[in-house]
């Protein structure tokens, strides 16, 4: 299905690693155009260096700052695919999981995400057309020991994606959830919990690769206009 998105401008966020990284260079391998935002900006340029100026344009920002939000929104506002990606994630035992920590979970992976996917809804059902995808994650439909507040910011981004879907499907605006297991990136380097530590040193299967979830969002973007794949849910095998 090479090429099949020529043409097609898509907006990444969290784009600078991981995940985001990984789908810049597989929506760009499908013929996309991407605008590509993240918090790193020598690593947004390293992706414009390896792309092509006239085929990855980068902007540097925190989706925290509402100025920088409503600047991307506007910069962006022609996309006719957005994939909403930027997050954190700090595991530990809810006893040791500080306030500070629980609210810039929850101002990141709700809030920020939710604040410039609206915007950029709103700019596609103006033109009666476009995509919207929305990382979450298994965690939105499971609780486990270890990532209780991760959970709770996937399971709230989930319920804003559905209801996103419900108002907008009218005015021609598409809207997919895709929901990863365990993925391997640098997200939990920041994780230092000697529990959580242990926990992944005794995992019995190999996590995904950003570049296999990245596959789940191409795969979404060039599904037909009359098709909208509602949830694609990724597991690494054995994991279930």
């Amino acid at each position: 299905m090479s090429g099949t998105l020529s043409g097609r401008l898509a907006l990444v966020t969290g784009a600078s690693a991981g995940i985001g990284r990984a789908s810049v260079d597989a929506l760009v391998g499908a013929g996309a155009r991407v605008f590509a935002t993240g918090r790193r900006k020598a690593e947004l340029d390293a992706l414009t260096r390896q792309h092509g100026s006239q085929t990855v344009r980068a902007m540097a920002g925190d989706l925290n700052d509402g100025g920088f939000a409503s600047e991307l929104a506007d910069a962006a506002r022609d996309a006719d695919i957005m994939l909403s990606n930027a997050g954190i994630l700090t595991y530990a035992p809810l006893a040791d999981t500080t306030f500070e920590d629980t609210e810039a979970m929850f101002r990141t992976n709700v809030l920020a995400s939710y604040r410039i996917t609206l915007e950029m809804a709103k700019s596609m059902a103006a033109r009666r057309r476009g995509h919207i995808i929305v990382m979450t994650s298994i965690a939105a439909r499971e609780v486990y020991r270890l990532g209780v507040i991760y959970c709770a910011t996937k399971h709230a981004l989930s319920a804003l994606t559905r209801g996103l879907r419900i108002e907008f499907q009218e005015h021609g605006v598409k809207v997919t959830e895709i929901a990863p297991g365990m993925v391997d990136t640098d997200i939990r380097a920041n994780s230092p919990h000697p529990s959580v530590q242990q926990a992944l040193k005794v995992r019995k299967f190999t996590a995904l690769t950003p570049a296999e979830v990245a596959e789940a969002v191409v795969f979404a973007a060039q599904s037909e206009a009359n098709c909208c794949p509602d949830l694609i849910e990724l597991r690494p095998r054995g994991s279930a």
